[in-house]
């Protein structure tokens, strides 16, 4: 009987490939049918890895598939943070901050072709009445908060950051808010991209110093 496992974390770069194989053949399966088209046969017939090989990385099934949408949820957010953290390396004061804006608008816009809010929202929904698959979300979540908490205590120790405001807070709604895009793609008559880049990128400002958004 196989084992439920959340999120295989493999150490031997081996192991690794053989993992981001199987979650690359098993993401093109749900893109295209949905969790019923995932099938341990077929991911094994066309990532080239055995079927033992899949139970033993993933448990089950159910385990294949929730270690695909961790990896996805996980490598959307990981982009950005990458990104952000090279924005901010370099600003130590108000004024260089709004030198940055065309560039963070033109990654904004790159970052939700690469990868669609709606899809997140989909792996958010999936975890309902799945504990396994929250937990492992959770997980990641907190990772990430903690890695934009990290940014923005960086950006509070060199007083850009608006008094009062405490750094995993802004974390915590600047994620909020890449997740929130969502909300227009949903909407019969959605806000275009550039006008909520503009829009988030200007409540972004709103976080840090006067002279941050002047």
């Amino acid at each position: 009987m196989a084992t439920a496992k959340s999120a295989p974390h493999p150490v031997q770069p081996r192991a690794r490939e053989t993992i981001d194989a199987v979650i690359k053949v098993t993401d093109i399966a749900l893109k295209i049918g949905g969790e019923a088209a995932v099938r341990i046969q077929d991911v094994s017939a066309e990532s080239g890895v055995s079927i033992g090989s899949i139970y033993h990385h993933f448990g089950d099934r159910e385990g294949l598939i929730r270690a695909t949408y961790v990896h996805n949820f996980s490598a959307a957010t990981s982009q950005y943070l990458q990104r952000a953290n090279l924005w901010w390396q370099n600003i130590h004061h108000p004024s260089e901050i709004p030198a940055q804006r065309a560039e963070m608008d033109a990654f904004l816009t790159a970052h939700f072709k690469r990868q669609s809010p709606l899809e997140l929202a989909a792996i958010l929904g999936s975890s309902v009445g799945r504990p396994l698959l929250r937990e492992s979300l959770a997980e990641v979540q907190h990772k990430l908060t903690d890695e934009l908490t990290e940014i923005m205590q960086m950006l509070y120790d060199r007083n850009l950051l608006r008094h009062g405001l405490k750094p995993r807070a802004v974390a915590v709604m600047i994620l909020g808010m890449v997740f929130g895009r969502v909300i227009a793609m949903l909407d019969t008559d959605p806000v275009d991209q550039k006008s909520w880049n503009a829009a988030m990128l200007s409540a972004c400002l709103g976080f840090f110093v006067p002279e941050a958004g002047a």
